[in-house]
């Protein structure tokens, strides 16, 4: 884990000039550890971002990272630290992001990139906002009451970044494609969830909503067990169409992005939302192992992917 004390995070005043060498001295090097975390943190991402341009890829990997080190001030701080003085980081992260959109750079290599991420894409500064305030929703919010109230959760902490990754491949994206690309972001969070059920609550946070809990008769006692109950299997079958649902809209907007781009979200999604089938395949046992996507899995995923794309073509 990269320092996440934000006193470290020094903050260097520079211009920024778009014919500056994209990948020179520091820079690249900032580009690169973003990518090795990348690499280190989530495979699939990972996976599925060796497709696209060098250019794009090194951001991709600059906002994951970011996501990352954002999530990691909540889930990794050290024992000890009050809610606080999260809440104060959180705070601090949003006036540091600020900076780096107005000609800042930082000592921090995850900073400095994502903040030259952000600038040569022009990213609204609202999503990083929003992406903040999903992340003080896990540190004030151990679980949540309707759908609505999980959709918000979802929007700020995946959604945005779906967001954010679409201004990276399109310059001026159309309303609606923005819309699909919240729709991926809400469908791979609730994948999340679902492969996280045990984890999440060992950590004392339930985010299957308590109406949908009551609806299927699921109390704490069946999550808190080793074995999925009938009861708990329905939610989570339930909650799969859901996140299935997602994915389908999700895919209307695929077709607006260019190539390989288009090529590379599209085995992400595919990818992800084969834990959902991994799911099912381990008869829903999700307190008792967690739901992976074989590395060979991923290979013939992405190469009927490809095939499909040159279909088109």
């Amino acid at each position: 884990m990269y320092t996440t004390k934000i006193s470290e995070w020094e903050l260097i005043p520079s211009s920024f000039d778009m014919k500056y060498e994209l990948f020179d001295g520091k820079l690249e090097e900032s580009y690169n550890f973003c990518l090795d975390w990348m690499s280190e943190h989530s495979k699939s991402f990972f996976f599925a971002s060796r497709f696209l341009p060098d250019d794009q890829r090194r951001s991709v990997a600059a906002l994951y990272a970011f996501c990352r080190l954002t999530d990691d001030i909540v889930d990794e701080a050290p024992i000890g630290t009050s809610k606080a003085e999260l809440n104060q980081s959180l705070d601090e992260l949003k006036t540091i992001i600020d900076k780096l959109a107005h000609g800042y750079t930082s000592s921090n290599p995850i900073l400095q990139a994502f903040g030259d991420t952000v600038k040569r894409h022009n990213i609204p500064m609202h999503y990083m906002h929003e992406l903040i305030e999903g992340i003080r929703m896990d540190l004030n919010v151990t679980e949540y009451t309707t759908d609505e109230e999980l959709d918000l959760y979802m929007f700020r902490v995946a959604s945005t970044v779906g967001l954010m990754m679409t201004h990276i491949f399109l310059d001026n994206p159309a309303p609606e494609t923005l819309e699909r690309a919240a729709d991926l972001g809400k469908a791979m969070q609730l994948t999340n969830i679902l492969r996280d059920i045990k984890e999440d609550f060992e950590r004392g946070r339930i985010y299957l909503p308590e109406e949908t809990r009551k609806h299927y008769s699921v109390d704490e006692g069946d999550l808190r067990g080793e074995i999925t109950t009938d009861k708990l299997q329905k939610l989570i079958e339930f909650e799969i169409i859901r996140a299935k649902n997602f994915y389908a809209r999700a895919d209307l907007g695929i077709k607006d992005l260019p190539p390989t781009a288009a090529y590379t979200i599209k085995v992400a999604s595919q990818v992800y939302g084969e834990i959902l089938n991994e799911i099912k395949r381990m008869d829903y046992q999700v307190l008792r192992k967690r739901a992976v996507v074989s590395k060979l899995r991923k290979i013939i995923l992405a190469t009927k992917v490809r095939l499909e794309f040159l279909r088109k073509i």
